[in-house]
């Protein structure tokens, strides 16, 4: 399924590392100010122009943390490396690494390294917690896979459930068994072989170091479809997406699929997301094969 991708990289979209350029000197800049007091991710994305939202995203698909504990654990890393390669005191090691008092040190070195600062001195061996990540430009062969096109879609009106999402993920499987059970009770649906999963991260301004969402399991309507008691009605702007379509399971988990749209493809392209459309959503294929496979495309906006 490679069409799309080869059409996309000669016309439409064309394959650069602007995004990967920028995590990597948003990196630089947290080593550079790594022990300062304001050092957080409202500060780097200032500094370099970004939406907050656009780069959390990405360098999270990209390591596997947030910036936030990024640099908690690059900090403490650090420290720890003092403690072995020096005779510094443990205090002027704490207020160097940006912690008001010895104490908070201790207590966060514990919380990571499972042992006091002085009893991890006393073994002599320093075991790095969080190396200077590294960023990769070469895209995974499984991209191969996907059918990657851009697509400019209007107004999309949705009628589902939809639940908060900060730790508990079954909520999401909830959901579906609710719309499920009562699909064939929403009237004027505009493609009944498609239903659509929605990640709503709009209050992302307001938890950015352990951001939360809401998840919406839903079909599409026409604008005058009336709304079914106990559902809800879920209206997303027009917008331009980069679509990412593939034969997979309905049931499979969707984070590593993600994973490789926002840590390896979207970082090595030239797109931004659309700042005023914070969500992505899944469009998942009613029709299932003989091997069980359905298509299954990603939308994600973009500017």
């Amino acid at each position: 399924m490679t069409a799309g991708l080869d059409k996309m990289m000669s016309g439409g979209i064309k394959k650069m590392n602007k995004n990967l350029t920028q995590i990597r000197l948003a990196v630089d800049k947290i080593e550079a100010h790594l022990f300062d007091e304001n050092l957080d991710l409202d500060a780097i994305t200032a500094a370099l122009g970004y939406s907050k939202y656009h780069w959390h995203r990405m360098f999270t698909a990209m390591t596997g943390i947030s910036v936030h504990r990024y640099i908690q654990r690059r900090r403490i890393s650090e420290a720890a490396r003092r403690l072995i390669g020096t005779t510094d005191p443990i205090l002027t090691i704490a207020l160097d690494c940006g912690y008001q008092t010895q104490r908070s040190f201790a207590r966060q070195f514990k919380a990571f390294y499972h042992c006091s600062p002085r009893t991890y001195r006393q073994r002599k061996v320093f075991l790095p917690l969080q190396e200077i990540v590294e960023l990769n430009e070469q895209q995974p062969e499984a991209l191969r896979n996907f059918e990657i096109n851009l697509i400019e879609r209007p107004t999309l009106q949705l009628i589902g459930y939809r639940t908060q999402i900060r730790r508990d993920f079954s909520k999401i499987g909830q959901c579906w068994q609710r719309l499920h059970r009562n699909k064939l009770r929403i009237a004027n649906r505009k493609d009944p072989d498609f239903l659509f999963g929605v990640n709503d991260y709009s209050d992302f301004q307001l938890r950015s170091h352990r951001p939360s969402f809401t998840y919406w399991a839903a079909a599409e309507v026409s604008a005058e479809a009336a709304i079914v008691i106990g559902m809800e009605k879920l209206v997303l702007p027009a917008s331009r997406y980069v679509v990412f379509e593939y034969r997979g399971r309905c049931e499979a988990s969707m984070q590593p699929v993600m994973e490789l749209i926002y840590g390896s493809w979207l970082a090595s392209s030239d797109c931004q997301l659309n700042d005023q459309a914070r969500y992505d959503f899944v469009q998942y294929g009613e029709q299932v094969d003989s091997q069980g496979l359905s298509t299954i495309r990603v939308w994600v906006p973009i500017l």
